[in-house]
């Protein structure tokens, strides 16, 4: 397994997501088919919202294939529940019970009989795989996996037992679900974790997210009274039965709003003037109600309008089982076309994942996906480490430019807890190493807002912090770039560098002198890397990187042999040396021996009869279930600790993390080098009475080279394991036994349940995309400490005729910037454009010159400082025919929340969240037309054109809002706002605007000499900027254009007939197509009917705020907020409106004290507000009216 294995203690039912729903096609071109793999999948809302958000437009014919993996059997169990329900006639008359079905504790009789005919119908369908798919469901619902179908029948067959059993057996159920039910409540006084739900406005949702969660938790349903109906008297078996056992153990911060989103309910509605604080917790159960019942209504229109017999566009697989073995087994399957992989299909279970061969066989003619261009990860980074997600996931992520993955965390608010640290390295050196990168690291913002976590961090005293980001290929964001697995080439010694650092970070829980640093490994502070995960990152770079490998391999080997910081890392060396074997990674030269010219000592009567000792031996270890069974209470006292095996002897000790586990009798056949074991899983696991066997693989010199030896299944140790210490000993055993007790131990040549055609361990690992040894490379330089990349080198052979005779004539090579990713050498009067993976800075080039060989090397220094952004930063690339965005998402603006501007005070959130857009570092800079950061500058630009929409400046909303540059009078560009609405799965503000570039032509003037009535200073708002800054405004329109599209590009397309996006940087010419203009204008003719003769010119766009990365910089920090001159937004020093600035005590908004000056702190007495003026003052600024 990628992953340690953890002694699994006291765990939680997760039956209910805790973040938004969220569009998991927003970043696929509008008709590509979304070919989604979802890990740690959890509830289906997702899924829900996907299908709700793709039901009109271009997506409406987009087909939606999800393949969901979740190691909680009970989770897909529910969600197949609620798929077949939705699937039969009538579902939109049953909604009411599904919700009550899918989300309440307690249900009502009506409810309660559906659930159990359901469950009833999906016994009878599912007693094998051609049975389901034969069956009423199995044209749209598959099952990845046999094993995967069974264990779900079971626990159908568990739901309906609940009510065949005795009336006294009914009576324990139900006293033991409703007991466990209280137990399992959080002892906390206020969970508000629902209040993210609400993003911008969460300010106004804790109390309502503290009520809704004590009246879930006391009555068991979602309901704004706390008093249950007495008709909710039937426990819900879906919640009664899962990994934690057959009882109730729904984690205790579970709450169904959490999934939902709640700005509906209390942003403003169009012709209200409603504040937020008047939203009461009924109008956000009914909000989230209603959103479900739409989102399922769709799900179930979908599915009703299909025949059976033809394909659906609508399909959903499942797997049950770990996340990081499934994506292996995907990726065995795809390259060594079989269903049958090596893969267990969970830690601690014995079976291997076996694909069904009618969906995944390779003589079907539409066989299920093994590749993704959409992959979303969950939370699971917490749980397994990025790293090994990274390595797993890669592999299977399709090579196209839209191709997305998702990571998802709840990393800790410690400066120390960054990305980089996640990573094990430098960002952008893991992204050149791994292939992948997070979109917006390169372009440095995001449209998506988690201004919501600043507000719960400054109220709440949390420390936490919700991270969504979107990685990409590396190299993308480059139109040029045709392939997008270019490989990079890095020098042998830097390279062991790189390796070396990863090393030490991935394992620096064993540096004794930092054993603090353990917190950082992750929230519930849980070890994610073995010396196998760290091989694997190395097979993944092996694949990708030009190198010499060997000496590269042999310079780590000598720098880990050598290294004196892991104090207790060479005890570890053997398991590494064995790992880098078995994946056919690296084979150290002892390992090449003989082993006869090795070992020092007889050979050890284990190996009597053996007549050839390979390399590599698996050590199997069996633990009596009775000297295990007294530790039990300990070990789940030690929370998740790592176990491990240890090989003991007289003078050696040697550890072994990557191990196997499985509760389970052991039967062995044969002797010597052709002994076999086959292990029969116990099901009842740690509640049976077979005992725990434990196998891993170990280098055969260290059995042959002491006579002897004891096998130990031992702790690692961790500050958690302290008390398991004091209790069982320093050295954490919990059970040893001899190397020669052939009872307990046992020595085989291959894995135990290995058949005899098993494949070699080393040849699992089969990747699909071999390492590249020619073609275009671009090698990379680092820093002196191997850290970071400083420069990037490149060949380019010189074979154009006209640039040959230049070059062997002397001619001077000029470096010109094209791109923020490319360079253009130029020769004469021609050029050659080159990509390059990362932002560079043609203006710093050198280059080398060989005139007589005809080649030209270009140095490049890489361009990524912070701030330090080109014009070119809202890339949008052709694909396939169509368009693909790098860093903006696209978005349904129809289903959009539109908000109302009517009351001001109804829009206190704004403010803050457009503060947000910038980093407490940007916010130091000079505010004024240039900044010297064009990204800065657009940032500034969109904030002003945002606060006057909202209606938050001084003067009233424009009616349209001109760009210029200053000191010219050309207006490049005027757009016309029709609506703020709210993108919520962003958590953020857009305006839904009509974009009408200058493009002199007679129609256009002549539409525009019959509007320009209408359009007079006094309600035009003149944007003014800089020329850089009119260049970035031209690549926006493009991707803000091309977001919200619903149209379909004509085949004389602009774009597609002069091959260049944008179209033109010049202030005269439109940057952006016509194919748009025109399209679906209903809407902007009804807001501005005096403006229908501009209806044929304008195009739809989705203007959003840029918001600065909080993973890179500081962002939203109280202190060292005050720029040199005036801010443009107030900092918001309580942006938790209902909250006293001061002593923190809650209030309505009404009922608090404003700061007269800036509009945004609030006290609940003048006492509170002198007191804080001193701190208060330095972050104290007019709201600017720009």
């Amino acid at each position: 397994m990628a992953h340690p294995v953890l002694w699994r203690g006291k765990t939680f039912f997760y039956p209910i997501g805790n973040t938004s729903a969220v569009c998991l096609t927003q970043d696929l071109c509008p008709t590509e088919k979304a070919d989604v793999l979802l890990l740690g999948c959890g509830d289906p809302r997702h899924i829900l919202y996907t299908v709700y958000t793709n039901n009109t437009g271009l997506q409406a014919s987009r087909n939606l294939d999800f393949t969901c993996c979740d190691l909680e059997s009970a989770v897909i169990a529910r969600n197949v529940i609620l798929f077949t329900l939705l699937a039969d006639e009538g579902a939109a008359e049953r909604a009411p019970q599904i919700w009550n079905i899918f989300f309440h504790f307690f249900l009502d009789k009506a409810s309660h009989n559906l659930l159990i005919s359901q469950c009833r119908k999906l016994v009878e369908l599912s007693s094998d795989l051609d049975s389901w798919n034969n069956g009423p469901y199995g044209y749209f619902l598959r099952m990845c996996t046999g094993d995967t179908l069974a264990e779900l029948r079971r626990l159908w067959e568990l739901h309906v037992k609940t009510t065949t059993c005795s009336p006294s057996e009914a009576k324990a159920f139900e006293s033991a679900y409703a007991a466990d039910v209280k137990a399992s409540r959080a002892k906390f006084e206020r969970v508000v974790t629902a209040s993210r739900a609400a993003g911008p406005l969460s300010m106004y949702a804790f109390k309502m997210a503290g009520d809704h969660y004590n009246i879930y938790w006391d009555t068991g349903i979602c309901s704004a009274v706390p008093k249950r109906p007495s008709e909710m008297s039937h426990p819900n078996p879906t919640l009664a039965f899962s990994m934690v056992g057959d009882k109730f153990g729904v984690h205790y911060g579970t709450d169904p709003l959490c999934c939902f989103h709640w700005a509906e309910a209390l942003a403003p509605a169009v012709g209200s003037t409603r504040h937020p604080d008047k939203c009461t917790l009924k109008d956000i159960v009914d909000v989230c109600k209603k959103q479900f019942s739409r989102w399922c209504a769709l799900v179930s229109k979908v599915l009703g309008s299909q025949n059976p017999s033809s394909p659906s566009p609508l399909i959903i697989r499942c797997f049950v089982g770990d996340a990081l073995s499934f994506c292996q087994a995907l990726c065995y399957s795809r390259t060594a076309k079989s269903t049958s992989t090596p893969f267990p299909v969970a830690p601690w279970k014995i079976p291997c994942i076996t694909f069904d061969p009618s969906a995944y066989g390779t003589s079907m003619q539409s066989p299920a996906p093994t590749t993704f261009n959409v992959i979303d990860t969950s939370n699971l980074l917490d749980h397994v480490g990025v790293l090994n997600l990274i390595a797993v996931t890669s592999p299977i992520l399709q090579r196209t430019l839209s191709a997305t993955l998702y990571t998802e965390g709840l990393a800790s608010d410690s400066p120390d807890d960054t990305l980089a640290e996640q990573l094990c390295g430098d960002i952008a050196t893991m992204g050149l190493l791994l292939g992948l990168i997070p979109a917006c690291f390169v372009m440095q913002f995001t449209n998506r807002s988690n201004m919501h976590e600043h507000i719960m961090r400054v109220s709440q005293k949390t420390i936490q912090n919700h991270e969504r980001l979107a990685w990409k290929l590396i190299g993308g964001a480059e139109k040029l770039l045709t392939d997008l697995d270019c490989p990079i080439g890095i020098p042998a010694e830097q390279l062991a560098g790189v390796f070396f650092n990863i090393y030490l970070n991935m394992f620096s829980h064993e540096n004794v002198r930092r054993r603090l640093a353990m917190a950082k490994q992750s929230l519930s502070g849980i070890i994610h890397y073995h010396r196998r995960s760290f091989v694997e990152i190395l097979s993944v770079v092996k694949r990708r990187v030009i190198t010499d490998w060997d000496l590269t391999m042999n310079m780590l080997h000598d720098k880990i042999r050598n290294d004196r910081i892991l104090i207790t890392g060479m005890n570890f060396y053997q398991e590494l040396c064995c790992q880098l074997h078995l994946l056919g990674v690296f084979d150290v030269d002892w390992l090449s021996l003989p082993l006869p010219e090795v070992h020092r000592v007889e050979r050890p009567l284990v190996f009597r009869n053996w007549k050839v000792l390979p390399k590599t031996l698996c050590v199997v270890l069996v633990v009596p279930r009775d000297r295990l069974q007294p530790l039990l209470p300990d070990l789940d006292e030690a929370g998740t600790p790592v176990l491990q095996c240890d090989l003991r002897g007289t003078a050696t000790s040697n550890a072994f993390s990557a191990i196997s586990t499985v509760f389970g009798t052991i039967t062995t056949s044969g002797h010597g080098d052709g002994k076999t074991a086959v292990i029969k899983e116990d099901t009842t696991r740690r509640y049976g009475t077979s005992p725990l066997v434990v196998w891993f693989w170990v280098p055969t010199i260290v059995l042959v080279n002491e006579r002897r030896l004891s096998v130990v299944l031992s702790l690692f140790s961790t500050p958690a394991t302290c008390a398991f210490a004091m209790k069982r000993g320093l050295d954490l055993s919990i059970f040893r036994a001899d190397l020669g007790d052939e009872q307990l131990v046992h020595i085989l040549r291959q894995h135990p349940n290995a058949g005899p055609e098993s494949p070699k361990e080393k040849n699992v690992q089969i990747s699909g995309r071999p390492m590249k040894t020619s073609g275009a490379c671009t090698f990379v330089t680092l820093n002196k400490e191997c850290k970071t990349p400083l420069t990037f080198t490149t060949r380019v052979d010189i074979v154009e005729p006209d640039m040959k005779a230049s070059l062997t004539s002397g001619g001077t090579p000029v470096v010109n910037q094209v791109s923020m990713h490319s360079t253009a050498i130029v020769l004469g009067n021609k050029s050659l454009q080159i990509p390059f993976p990362l932002p560079v800075y043609a203006k710093k080039s050198k280059l080398r010159i060989a005139r007589k060989s005809l080649y030209i090397e270009i140095i490049l220094p890489l361009r990524l400082t912070l701030g330090d952004t080109d014009s070119d930063m809202f890339p949008v690339i052709p694909h396939g025919g169509d368009l693909a965005l790098w860093n903006m998402h696209r978005v349904n603006l129809d289903h959009c929340i539109t908000f109302s501007i009517a009351n001001k005070k109804a829009l206190d959130w704004v403010n803050p969240q457009l503060f947000f857009m910038t980093s407490d570092r940007e916010k130091r800079m000079p505010h004024g037309l240039n900044t010297g950061s064009t990204l800065l500058d657009v940032k500034h630009s969109l904030h002003c054109i945002l606060r006057q929409a909202s209606g938050l400046a001084e003067d009233k909303p424009a009616l349209c809002y001109a760009l210029r540059v200053k000191d010219e009078e050309e207006i490049f560009v005027m757009f016309y706002i029709t609506n703020l609405r709210l993108d919520v799965g962003s958590h953020s503000m857009v305006a839904d605007a009509w974009v009408m570039p200058s493009s002199p032509s007679f129609e256009k003037v002549e539409a525009f000499s019959k509007v320009s009535s209408h359009l007079r200073p006094s309600n035009m708002k003149m944007i003014e900027m800089g020329i850089e800054e009119r260049k970035a405004w031209q690549h926006l329109l493009v991707a803000a254009t091309e977001r919200c599209r619903t149209w379909e590009h004509k085949t004389n397309c602009e774009y597609r007939v002069q091959g260049v996006i944008p179209l033109a940087l010049e202030p005269d010419e439109s940057p952006i197509c016509s194919c748009g203009a025109g399209m679906g204008t209903e809407s902007f003719v009804k807001k501005y009917p005096m403006l229908r003769p501009l209806a044929p010119y304008v195009t739809r766009a989705a203007i959003s705020p840029l918001f600065a990365l909080s993973y890179l910089e500081k962002v939203g920090s109280l202190e060292d907020n005050v720029a040199s001159s005036t801010a443009s937004t107030p900092a918001p020093a309580a942006v938790v409106r209902s909250v006293c600035a001061a002593c923190g005590k809650e209030s309505g908004s009404a009922s608090l004290l404003v700061c007269s000056r800036c509009k945004v702190v609030r006290y609940c007495s003048q006492g509170c507000q002198r007191g804080d003026w001193k701190g208060h003052k330095k972050s104290c600024v007019v709201p600017s009216s720009s």
